[in-house]
């Protein structure tokens, strides 16, 4: 795992190179490495800082070809560069490492752009083709790896692995822009194309992008989430098997390393699955890395030492207290490149950290939720159309005031929580319905907090989905191509890299996605239970008891925090934050929200939060607030 960094222009400046390679050190500590090339009045400059994972010796980058024409800058890692690389040396590829990266600079010399298929992996990459003058960005289909880029004023192109060394190149449009607002309110992160800042986006997952001679194409998608397919004509059972066979062979591709590899282990089935499959695969004892928490409504450190003991895996857990998570706050907030409010960033930062002190590699459990049916919201969604049902007047003078009775509930997702946001929200189309159940603020206060962004819905609305009359798929697909890359895995990839950690998350393997994809609902979500299949396929392989218990998210008693110990803080955001200036967000909505959130009318928690990361954010970064700053 890296960070890559670059640009193209025809007066480079010497000197932005290395303040977007100090920006992303801490993504690479074992090496950095430049490369410089020239096409016609272009200059081409390539960066990169390493985190040694494979071939530590000979795998230092930028990395070209035998003859130079093809350059490379890469993050991540590619699973298959084993069986890729006897065809390409049979066609006359000679290589000189035994590096993943090589692989990929010799694949794309012989089958260019649409050879990145092909490429099983996390990834994100910028190429360099010499002979055809372009440079080609990818990024992997889950969008396990980020990848930044903004077009520069003479027609040339700048991109980086993180937002904040895009920014440090100097020649991009920093200023707030109104759609990654609106996004960033409404989801806790901000949905690609768009960023924080008006002037640089984000490359899709599963998405090219070509600059060739001045040129920028629009990015081009080489892979969407398909259709399912016919229903299979195995038995649940054969399927389960199949699953489970899946299961071993990505996890034991991904435990390829130069270096010892970890798992994260949360006690749920998702981590729990990937340590079963990891111990079977690894021909040698595994550490699991778990976190407690003194609060025992966010506490799972039972279940991931039943799995640890059971395993026989050793286990380093280390208990939080409050005052741990409180101490950490800013901190960690200053590693995040982009605002992201999941408040879940706090422990996965510490929980990379305790993982780093041992190993530069860990396998974990992300994925699962959305390829297997794992959250409460889809169930969620029958029940909706069975409240329709229900007549208005009953609705209305029945549950909603009963509802309205019941007091605050701070604990974890809690049955008061739940039915506030079903009643608030239930009756809308399958897809909006959803986003709205997953959001921080939903569309009437966005629209009080944005003034601007009035009429204007966040990205995520125009997400691309599979035609089918699969509901559950459609819903998996929303969130596979929204919630999945936008929030977990960038809130994994921040807290880890800002460690120098490699996550990886087998279940996100190509040929397990595609399986995932191709089979009816059914097999995900049957009554109120979820990953239905994926249950069956870890039966007998961990404990019944953490495969029959509900599923619990990793999180953090926020709304306790913003009316206790975070508090002072709080006020002094809402009472004098550069974000005013802007002129895009309205204050006095946040002021109310404040209030609110105090007197436990209403929870107010989320978006509170959002508004105390954003400002964090911009007091560090530096990117200006509005066009008068």
């Amino acid at each position: 795992m890296c960070g890559i960094a670059g640009f193209i222009a025809r007066e480079p400046d010497r000197a932005a190179l290395p303040r977007m390679l100090r920006e992303i050190a801490h993504r690479g500590p074992d090496g950095e490495g430049a490369w410089r090339g020239a096409a016609g009045d272009w200059q081409v400059t390539l960066g990169h800082r390493r985190l040694a994972i494979i071939d530590l010796a000979a795998g230092a980058q930028p990395m070209g070809n035998e003859d130079g024409t093809v350059v490379i800058t890469y993050n991540g890692e590619l699973y298959n560069y084993r069986a890729l690389r006897p065809a390409l040396e049979r066609q006359g590829h000679v290589f000189q490492t035994h590096s993943d990266t090589e692989t990929v600079v010799h694949h794309f010399e012989q089958h260019g752009i649409g050879g990145v298929r092909a490429l099983d992996g996390m990834f994100a990459f910028a190429i360099w083709d010499g002979a055809a003058e372009r440079l080609v960005l990818a990024r992997d289909r889950s969008g396990i790896k980020p990848l930044y880029y903004a077009e520069l004023p003479d027609g040339g192109l700048v991109f980086a692995s993180e937002l904040s060394a895009v920014l440090a190149h100097g020649g991009v449009d920093a200023t707030l822009g109104i759609d990654g607002i609106a996004s960033y309110f409404f989801s806790d992160y901000v949905h690609p194309p768009h960023t924080i800042a008006r002037g640089v986006k984000k490359l899709a997952p599963g998405h090219t992008l070509v600059w060739q001679r001045g040129r920028l194409e629009a990015p081009r998608a080489y892979w969407q989430v398909p259709a399912p397919e016919a229903a299979p004509v195995e038995s649940d059972g054969a399927l389960a098997q199949t699953l489970w066979a899946g299961i071993e062979r990505a996890v034991e591709s991904q435990l390829v390393a130069d270096v010892p590899v970890g798992i994260f282990l949360s006690g749920g089935l998702d981590s729990s699955s990937v340590a079963a499959a990891a111990v079977r695969r690894a021909g040698r004892r595994m550490t699991a890395f778990s976190l407690g928490f003194e609060n025992a409504t966010f506490d799972e450190s039972r279940h991931a030492r039943l799995v640890a003991e059971t395993l026989g895996i050793e286990h380093v857990t280390e208990t939080l207290r409050e005052e741990n998570l409180l101490d950490v706050v800013d901190l960690a907030l200053d590693r995040l490149d982009e605002p992201l409010a999941d408040p879940s960033f706090l422990p996965t930062y510490l929980l990379s950290q305790l993982a780093a002190r041992q190993v530069k590699v860990v396998v974990g459990g992300d994925g699962g939720d959305e390829l297997w049916g794992g959250y409460p919201t889809y169930p969620a969604h029958r029940y909706a159309r069975l409240y329709a049902a229900v007549p208005a007047i009953i609705r209305s003078r029945l549950v909603d005031r009963a509802i309205a009775r019941l007091p605050i509930d701070d604990r974890y997702q809690s049955l008061e929580w739940k039915l506030r946001r079903f009643t608030e929200r239930w009756d809308d189309d399958l897809v909006r319905r959803h986003l709205r159940w997953m959001s921080s603020a939903d569309l009437p206060d966005l629209a009080s907090a944005i003034p601007s962004a009035r009429g204007l819905l966040p990205s995520t609305f125009g997400a691309a989905l599979p035609e089918t009359s699969d509901w559950l798929h459609r819903l998996l697909a929303l969130d596979f191509t929204t919630y999945l890359p936008g929030s977990v895995l960038a809130k994994v990839d921040r807290a880890s890299m800002a460690h120098g950690l490699e996550v990886r998350p087998p279940l996100l393997d190509d040929a397990l996605v595609n399986f995932a994809f191709s089979l009816p609902s059914r097999f995900k979500l049957r009554g109120r239970r979820g990953k239905d299949l994926l249950k069956r396929a870890a039966r007998g392989k961990i404990p019944d008891a953490i495969i029959d218990r509900p599923k619990k998210g990793f999180g953090i008693p926020l709304a306790a925090w913003l009316r206790g110990p975070l508090a002072d803080r709080l006020d002094a955001v809402v009472s004098g934050s550069p974000l005013w200036d802007t002129g895009l967000l309205d204050p006095a909505t946040f002021r109310l929200w404040r209030d609110e959130h105090r007197q436990r009318r209403r929870d107010r928690s989320k978006p509170l939060w959002a508004l105390y990361v954003l400002d964090r954010w911009l007091r560090r970064s530096g990117l200006r607030s509005s066009e008068r700053t």
